[in-house]
């Protein structure tokens, strides 16, 4: 009598392209759908990461130009930019708030100098976070996709055992292996979109951080400069 091998054997010496080949047509859909959705989540990632390291360092480089100036709008009359920086856009908001307040009390001022900052950090961070929650959705639908397939797996091998008669591994084994691999894609899938998803969230925090910070050191320097 020959050896019995167990689904995780066939699987093991067929892998994927055996699972994907002896899968009912929802399994192939399934696996479809999780190999779609992972390219998107990588293409968002290695996006999103692309873009956070380019704020960061052209952040850096701009306040170290700004702190190099000797007034603080300097920049701003110098016409000098900088790409990919949230920060010099907040401080371009603030300075043509400034430049539009014109004849205004000193008070409202402060006040038109505030709402622009507040606008421009809004928008700043709206744009930060584009395309991050197509992550929080792979992490969430991946292991339900894979969920299914592996439903409609066990389906399929109850299935071929009714038509056969018996419980055989020639019947079971390829409804099991589809089942298998679509809850393997499924975590696949999810864990990296995860572990994408959180460091990119406290990435942006940070960044929003920052921006808050430099809209109040914005806003007292004007708050001198005005009363002064």
């Amino acid at each position: 009598m020959p050896p019995l091998l167990l689904p995780s054997d066939l699987l093991a010496a067929g892998g994927i392209f055996y699972a994907f080949s002896v899968a009912a047509w929802a399994g192939k859909a399934v696996i479809l759908a999780l190999f779609i959705t992972s390219i998107i989540s990588w293409t968002v990632m290695f996006t999103k990461f692309q873009q956070v390291r380019a704020a960061t360092r052209n952040g850096a480089d701009f306040l170290a130009a700004l702190r190099a100036e000797e007034h603080f709008v300097e920049i701003f009359r110098k016409e000098k930019t900088w790409k990919d920086c949230p920060l010099y856009e907040l401080y371009v908001a603030g300075c043509k708030g400034v430049q539009a307040s014109g004849g205004a009390t000193d008070a409202l001022k402060v006040q038109l100098l505030e709402g622009a900052l507040e606008r421009a950090v809004a928008e700043q961070v709206v744009c930060l976070e584009s395309q991050v929650s197509i992550l929080g959705t792979a992490v969430s639908a991946a292991p339900f996709l894979g969920l299914l397939g592996t439903v409609w797996g066990v389906m399929d091998a109850f299935a071929g055992v009714a038509i056969q008669g018996q419980a055989t591994i020639g019947s079971m084994a390829p409804g099991i292996a589809a089942a298998l691999i679509t809850t393997v894609i499924g975590l696949v899938v999810a864990l990296p979109s995860m572990v994408g998803y959180n460091i990119l969230v406290a990435q942006i925090r940070r960044l929003t951080m920052e921006m808050e910070n430099f809209a109040s050191e914005f806003i007292g320097i004007a708050r001198r400069e005005i009363s002064g």
